[in-house]
C-alpha cells in the first residue's frame, strides 16, 4: 500500500477552505454593507448570490422598517428559508432539486447567527428556526454541498440557543449533524464535527447519556464493516477508498473527536470494542485504534479504564513485543500508550499498575535492541522507571532480608521486572548498547539501597562484561558508568562483596582491577574505617608480594596494583561519616602515602566538610543532591553530596581535622620542601586547605620556623659582604654566585609556601608573609619578585582590610617599584593596581584624584608598549576595573564608573600625542565592552571627535578607531543623534590617502550606511564631498555580491585574539624562568617603548637623547597636570582647561613625520 488511509484523511482535511470569510464581521454595522463592501469586486458566483440575498433582506427590513441588526436580519432569512420550503411543496412540477435559491440564503443565516448574542434570541424563537431548517434538511436531495454544509453549521449554533436540558427539542437537530460527521464531502463533515464536539461540550450530564446512546447506536452499526477491515492485513489504495471503508474511518475519527464528552458507560462500551480489536498485527485500523485509546486514556477519569485494563495492558504489549514485523512507528505508539495508561493507573489503581509492570518492561525492553528506536525506546522506561521504580516508595519498616516483605506484590513485581534486564543482558553478545545501559543505571539509582536485593544478578553480569570487553575507552565508557551507578547507590562495601579485589597467592595477580578506577570516580559517602580495615590490609599484602617477587614484569604490576588501591584513598575520604573516629590512623596513613594522595585526601576531607558547613541551605537536616550524575570536576570525579550526610556530621569531621591539623601541617609542610618544583604545586592546595581549619597562631609559627630553617636572609646584603672578604674576583664569583642561588631557591620556595598560607590566614600572619615579600618587591634586580608580586595580588584579592588599612604604605610601594620586565609580574601589578583603584573610588579618601591617576598612568602607559603582551595585560585590567565598577553603580551612591571614564578623558587636553592615543585606545576598548557609557558620560564623544583637527597622526589614528568602534556598537537610533558630530569631523580625512586614513573613513561610512541608510548620511554630506560618498556607495555595493562580506553585518570580534594566544604566552612565561631575567626580556617596558623600527635606530652616540614616549612617561609619573591633579579638575573629568579648536591645527594635515606609531588597533565591527 503506497499510501495509507490515514495521510489520505490528513491530506483532505487540510485541502479544505471556507467558502465565505467571516472574520471582521462588527455586530453593530449593516452586515449588508459590510459584505458589499468586501464582495463587490468578486466574480465567484457563491460571493454574488450571497450579497443579492443580503440585498433581499435589507429590502425586506426597510419595508417593514425595522433596524439592520443581525437579529432582524435572521428573522427575515429564516422565514425566507420557510417560504421557499412552503413554496417547494406546493410546487406541482417540483423542479429545484439542489434548493438553489436558498443556499445564498442559508450562507448568510450562518453569518448571522455568531453575531447574534445568546439572551437576543429566546428559546421558542430559536427551536422554530431549529425546525425549519430539519424540515429543509429533509427536503433537500443531499446534492448540494454548500447548503448542506451551511445548514449543518446554522444548526449546530441554533441547538445552543434552545433548551439544552429538553432532549426531545434537541434530538432531532443534534441526530442530522450526527450522520453528517461521516459524510464523504471533507467540508461537510469538517463543519458537522467541529459542530457535534461544540454541542457535546455544551450538554448538561443528563442529556450526555442520552446523547451519548445515540452516538453509540451510530458506532455500533459500523462494528461489523471495522471488524472486517480489522481482520484484512493487506488492503490496497483502491479498496481503501471505497464508500463503505472511508465511512468506517470517519467514524473512527468522530470517536476520537468526541471521546472525552461521552458518558462513562458510553465510554467503557466503546473502549471493549475497540481494544479486542488489537492484535499483534497491524491492519487498516491500528493506527486509529491508537488514537482514539490515546484520548481515552488522557481524557477519560480511570473507572472508565480500570475495568479493562489488564486486557488493554496485556494487548498493547503483545503488538509491542512482535517488534519489526510490524511499522515501527506504530510500535512506539503502543509503547507510548503503555506508558500513559500504567501512569493514569498508578495513583488510583496502583495495584492493577504492579501487577502489569514486568509485562510492560519485558515489551518495551525488547526494542533496545533495534536501534532506530533504541533511543525512544530507552526515553520511555526512564519515564517508567522514574515514575514506577521509586525505591522510596518500597515499605521501609520492612529489613531488606525480610521473608515476608519479599513475597509482597510489590516486592515480586520489581523483582520480575529487574530479572527482565538481566535476561536481555544474558542473551546479548558483547557489550549492550549505551540505552539500555542508560536505563539499568537509572534503575540502580531510583531503587536505591534496595538494589542490593533485586539487581546483584545484573551487576555480576555487567561485571562479566567488562572483564570479557575489549579495552577501548569508547566501548566500555557507559558499561563503567553503569557499574558506577551500582557504586553509588550500593556502596563500595556492598559492590566489593560482589565483586571482589583480592590477592591470588599461586599466580601473584590481583583480581578486579579493573574495577578500582570505577570506585575512586565514584566512591562518595562511604567508611573511612572500612578502607582502613579492608583495602589497606590488602595493599600490604601486595607490598609483601611485590618484595618476594623478582621477575620484573610481575613487579611491574604488583606496583600498579598498590598505586591503584592507595588512589582509594581520596575517593573515600570524600564525604566519609567516621572522620572523627578515624583520624589517629588515617595520620599514618598521611605519613606512609604519596604526595598526590596527601593532597587529594586532604583537600576532599576538608574542602567538602567546610563547603557543607558554608552552605546556606538544608542548615539542619540532610544535604540532598539529584542522583543523575552529571558534573564532573577537572579530574573526572562525579561529586555529590549523599543524602545522609547532614552538617552534624560535616561538623564532628571539621573538628576532628583542626585537632590533628598542625601535625598533618607540618608532615606537608616537610614533604613540601622535600619535594621537586614540578610536585609542589600539588602539595599547596592541601597546605591552604588545612591553614583554613587550623589556628593562626600556629600557622604562624611554623611559617616562621620555616624561614629560620632555612635561614633566608636578605641576598643584597649577603653579595655586599662576600664582596668585602679578601678572596680574589673570580672566588667571589664562584663561591658567591652558588651560595647565591642556593639562598634564592630556598626563598623563591619559602614564597611559594606563604602563597598557599593566604587563604585563610587572619591579620598576624599576612603581616610577617608581607613583611617577608617587602624586600624583594623593593629589590632592584627581579629575582623572585614575581612571586612577591604574586603573593601581593593574592593577599589583596584575599583580605580587603589589608590594603585599606595600609592604604598609602601600598601606593608608595606599588609606584616606587621598578617596571615588571616579565608578564607574569606585571599582570600581578596590574591586579594590585586593580584592587586599589576599585577601593578608591568607591571611598572618600584624602588624595584620592593623584593617587587614582598614579594607577591609570601605568596602565595607559603599558598601553603603548611595543610588545603584544604588557598591551594585553593593561587591556585586560582595564576591563576588570571596569566590570568592578560597573557592579558597584548599582549598590553605592554616586558612579564610579563614570568617574572612570572622566578620568581617561582627562588625558586628551594637554598629554603628549603617544598618552593620547593610548588615552583613546582605552576609551575605544571600554565602548566596545559597553556602548551605552558614551551616552552617560555626555562630553566623551565630543571630546574625542575635536581632536581629528589633531596634527599628530598616531592621534588622529586612534580618534578614527575610536569612531569605527562607536559606529559598530551603538544602536541605530543612538548613532543617527551622533551622526552629524561624526561626519563632519571625519569627511575631511577621506582626502588623505598616507597613513590609510582614507580607507578607515571609508570603511566606517560604510558601517554607518548600512546601520542608518545612504538617505540619513547623504543629508549630512557637504557637496564638495558627494564624489567620495558615491564611491562609497558603489564600492559597498559590490561588496554585498561578494560572498566574502555576506557576514560582515554580524556582531565584531576583536582583532586580537586573546584565547588562541594564551597557550603561547604560558610557553614564553615558562621559558623566562620564575624571577629571572631571559635575555628576550632584559629591558624595562619603557626602554621598550623606546625603541625604534629598524631602519631608525638610534646610534651609540646618542645614549641621552629623549623621545615622545620618554617625555609621555615623564608626564605621566608626576601625576601633577593641573587640569588633571585639582579637585575642580576631578569633579570636571579633567576637563577644567578644555581643548578647544584653537588649540588645534586646522584641517587634516599631516604635518612633520611622527617618530611613533599607535600600537592599538581596535578591529572592525560590522565593517
Amino acid at each position: 500500500m503506497k499510501v495509507d488511509h490515514h495521510q489520505q484523511q490528513q491530506e483532505e482535511e487540510e485541502e479544505e477552505k471556507m467558502i465565505i470569510e467571516e472574520t471582521t464581521l462588527e455586530e453593530n454595522k449593516d452586515i449588508c454593507q459590510t459584505l458589499m463592501e468586501r464582495y463587490n469586486k468578486s466574480s465567484a458566483s457563491q460571493h454574488i448570490h450571497l450579497c443579492a440575498s443580503a440585498a433581499a433582506m435589507k429590502t425586506i427590513l426597510q419595508e417593514e422598517k425595522l433596524p439592520f441588526t443581525p437579529l432582524s436580519y435572521f428573522a427575515a432569512t429564516i422565514s425566507s428559508i420557510n417560504d421557499a420550503i412552503i413554496d417547494y411543496s406546493s410546487s406541482t412540477c417540483q423542479t429545484l432539486p439542489g434548493f438553489d435559491s436558498v443556499s445564498p440564503l442559508a450562507s448568510f443565516l450562518s453569518i448571522l447567527l455568531p453575531l447574534i448574542p445568546k439572551e437576543a434570541l429566546p428559546m421558542n424563537k430559536a427551536a422554530n428556526a431549529v425546525d425549519v431548517l430539519v424540515l429543509l434538511m429533509k427536503k433537500q436531495d443531499g446534492n448540494n454541498a454548500t447548503l448542506i454544509r451551511s445548514v449543518i453549521k446554522c444548526l449546530g449554533s441554533l441547538v445552543l440557543f434552545c433548551d439544552l436540558k429538553d432532549w426531545s427539542r434537541i434530538k432531532v437537530p443534534f441526530d442530522i449533524i450526527l450522520r453528517f460527521s461521516i459524510d464523504k464531502r471533507p467540508k461537510v463533515r469538517k463543519c458537522a464535527q467541529v459542530c457535534i464536539e461544540m454541542v457535546f461540550k455544551a450538554f448538561p450530564g443528563s442529556v450526555v447519556k442520552e446523547a451519548s446512546k445515540l452516538f453509540l447506536s451510530l458506532f455500533k452499526s459500523y462494528m461489523p464493516r471495522l471488524i472486517e477491515l480489522n481482520v484484512k492485513r493487506s488492503i490496497d489504495d483502491e479498496m481503501l477508498s471505497e464508500p463503505e471503508h472511508l465511512e468506517v474511518f470517519h467514524m473512527l475519527n468522530s470517536v476520537k473527536l468526541i471521546a472525552p464528552y461521552l458518558s462513562k458507560k458510553t465510554s467503557q462500551i466503546i473502549l471493549s470494542d475497540l481494544y479486542k480489536l488489537l492484535t499483534c498485527q497491524f491492519s487498516p485500523v491500528t493506527r486509529h485504534i491508537f488514537n482514539i485509546l490515546e484520548v481515552f486514556f488522557e481524557s477519560s477519569k480511570v473507572e472508565v479504564i480500570v475495568p479493562d485494563a489488564d486486557k488493554i495492558i496485556v494487548s498493547l504489549a503483545s503488538y509491542v513485543s512482535s517488534g519489526q514485523k510490524n511499522p515501527m512507528d506504530s510500535v512506539m505508539f503502543a509503547s507510548r500508550l503503555l506508558k500513559v495508561v500504567m501512569s493514569k493507573l498508578h495513583g488510583r489503581e496502583p495495584s492493577v499498575c504492579i501487577r502489569n509492570l514486568p509485562l510492560v518492561f519485558v515489551s518495551i525492553a525488547g526494542l533496545l535492541s533495534f536501534d532506530s528506536v533504541a533511543s525512544q525506546a530507552a526515553s520511555i522506561l526512564k519515564e517508567m522507571v522514574n515514575k514506577h521504580m521509586d525505591g522510596s516508595t518500597l515499605s521501609s519498616e520492612h529489613q531488606e532480608h525480610d521473608e515476608e516483605f519479599m513475597t509482597t506484590e510489590e516486592s515480586l513485581a520489581i523483582k520480575s521486572t529487574c530479572a527482565v534486564f538481566e535476561k536481555h543482558l544474558c542473551t546479548l553478545n558483547g557489550v549492550p548498547n549505551e540505552h539500555m545501559l542508560a536505563v539499568i543505571s537509572l534503575l540502580f539509582l531510583k531503587l536505591g539501597e534496595h538494589s542490593c536485593i533485586y539487581m546483584n544478578g545484573i551487576l555480576l553480569k555487567l561485571a562479566g562484561l567488562m572483564m570479557l570487553a575489549k579495552r577501548d575507552v569508547m566501548e566500555t565508557k557507559h558499561l563503567e558508568e553503569c557499574i558506577g551507578s551500582a557504586v553509588v547507590t550500593i556502596g563500595p562495601e556492598k559492590t566489593l562483596i560482589l565483586i571482589p579485589v583480592s590477592l591470588d597467592l599461586e599466580r601473584l595477580t590481583c583480581s578486579n582491577i579493573w574495577f578500582v578506577p570505577i570506585l575512586k570516580k565514584y566512591v562518595a559517602g562511604a567508611s573511612l574505617e572500612y578502607f582502613l580495615d579492608n583495602i589497606v590490609p590488602l595493599v600490604q599484602s601486595l607490598q609483601q608480594a611485590h618484595r618476594k617477587v623478582k621477575k620484573s614484569s610481575l613487579r611491574k604490576d604488583l606496583q600498579a596494583c598498590i598505586g591503584s588501591l592507595w588512589d582509594l584513598l581520596p575517593a573515600f575520604c570524600r564525604y566519609p561519616t567516621d572522620t572523627h573516629q578515624c583520624m589517629l590512623v588515617l595520620l599514618n596513613i598521611f605519613g606512609k602515602g604519596s604526595r598526590v594522595l596527601i593532597y587529594s585526601s586532604d583537600s576532599e576531607l576538608v574542602n567538602q566538610n567546610t563547603s557543607i558547613l558554608t552552605s546556606t541551605e538544608n542548615v539542619s537536616g540532610c544535604i540532598k543532591t539529584s542522583v543523575t550524575f552529571t558534573e564532573e570536576d577537572h579530574n573526572g570525579e562525579f561529586r555529590t553530596v549523599p543524602s545522609h550526610y547532614s552538617k552534624e556530621i560535616a561538623t564532628r569531621n571539621i573538628q576532628a581535622l583542626a585537632s590533628c591539623s598542625v601535625d598533618l601541617l607540618q608532615a606537608l609542610t616537610d614533604v613540601f620542601f622535600n619535594s621537586p618544583p614540578k610536585n609542589r604545586k600539588y602539595l599547596k592546595e592541601a597546605i591552604g586547605c588545612l591553614a583554613s581549619i587550623t589556628e593562626s597562631s600556629k600557622v604562624k609559627n611554623l611559617f616562621i620556623l620555616s624561614l629560620q630553617k632555612f635561614r633566608v636572609i636578605d641576598i643584597e646584603s649577603e653579595s655586599e659582604k662576600v664582596e668585602g672578604d679578601g678572596c680574589t674576583l673570580v672566588d667571589k664569583d664562584l663561591g658567591g654566585n652558588a651560595e647565591k642561588e642556593e639562598q634564592e631557591g630556598k626563598r623563591l620556595m619559602i614564597m611559594e609556601f606563604a602563597h598557599s598560607l593566604i587563604a585563610g590566614a587572619k591579620e598576624d600572619l599576612i603581616d610577617t608573609i608581607f613583611n617577608f615579600i617587602k624586600p624583594t618587591l623593593q629589590a632592584t634586580t627581579g629575582v623572585g619578585q614575581s612571586e612577591a608580586f604574586l603573593i601581593l595580588s593574592r593577599i589583596f584579592e584575599e583580605h580587603e582590610w589589608f590594603y585599606s588599612s595600609r592604604f598609602d604604605e601600598m601606593m608608595d610601594l606599588l609606584h616606587g617599584v621598578k617596571s615588571p620586565v616579565d608578564i607574569m609580574t606585571l599582570r600581578c601589578q596590574f591586579s594590585c593596581f586593580h584592587n586599589l583603584l576599585v577601593y578608591m573610588l568607591k571611598s572618600d579618601l584624602e588624595d584620592r584624584t593623584a593617587n587614582a591617576f598614579l594607577i591609570l598612568n601605568e596602565i595607559i602607559l603599558a598601553l603603548k608598549d611595543c610588545n603584544e603582551e604588557p598591551r594585553k595585560a593593561a587591556y585586560d585590567v582595564l576591563l576588570n576595573i571596569s566590570d568592578s565598577l560597573h557592579a558597584l553603580s548599582s549598590t553605592i551612591s554616586g558612579s564610579p564608573h563614570q568617574e572612570l571614564f572622566n578620568m581617561i578623558l582627562g588625558y586628551l587636553s594637554e598629554a603628549p600625542p603617544p598618552i593620547k592615543s593610548a588615552a583613546i585606545a582605552a576609551l575605544s576598548l571600554l565602548i566596545y565592552k559597553n556602548s551605552s557609557f558614551c551616552f552617560l558620560v555626555p562630553e566623551l564623544v565630543p571630546s574625542v571627535l575635536i581632536l581629528l583637527q589633531s596634527k599628530a597622526k598616531e592621534v588622529i589614528k586612534a580618534v578614527l578607531g575610536f569612531v569605527k568602534v562607536l559606529v559598530s556598537c551603538v544602536q541605530r537610533s543612538d548613532l543617527q543623534n551622533l551622526l552629524p558630530e561624526i561626519v563632519n569631523g571625519i569627511l575631511p580625512w577621506s582626502s588623505v590617502s598616507r597613513n590609510h586614513f582614507r580607507l578607515k573613513v571609508t570603511t566606517i561610512f560604510e558601517i554607518i550606511i548600512r546601520k542608518c541608510g545612504y538617505a540619513s548620511v547623504g543629508l549630512l554630506v557637504p557637496d564638495r564631498y558627494k564624489g567620495f560618498m558615491k564611491t562609497v556607495k558603489e564600492q559597498r555595493h559590490s561588496k554585498m555580491n561578494s560572498k566574502e562580506t555576506e557576514t560582515s553585518d554580524t556582531t565584531p570580534k576583536l582583532a586580537v585574539s586573546f584565547e588562541e594566544r594564551e597557550k603561547k604566552r604560558r610557553h614564553e612565561i615558562a621559558n623566562q624562568g620564575k624571577g629571572t631575567n631571559s635575555p628576550a626580556t632584559n629591558t624595562t617596558r619603557t626602554e621598550r617603548i623606546s625603541k625604534k623600527r629598524k631602519f631608525n635606530k638610534r646610534t651609540a652616540d646618542e645614549p641621552n637623547k629623549s623621545t615622545t614616549i620618554a617625555k609621555g612617561r615623564q608626564f605621566v609619573r608626576k601625576a601633577n597636570i593641573p587640569h588633571l591633579g585639582t579637585p575642580e579638575g576631578w569633579r570636571t573629568g579633567g576637563s577644567r582647561k578644555p581643548l578647544n579648536r584653537k588649540d588645534c591645527k586646522r584641517g587634516p594635515s599631516t604635518g612633520r613625520k611622527d617618530t611613533f606609531k599607535s600600537k592599538f588597533h581596535i578591529p572592525r565591527k560590522g565593517g
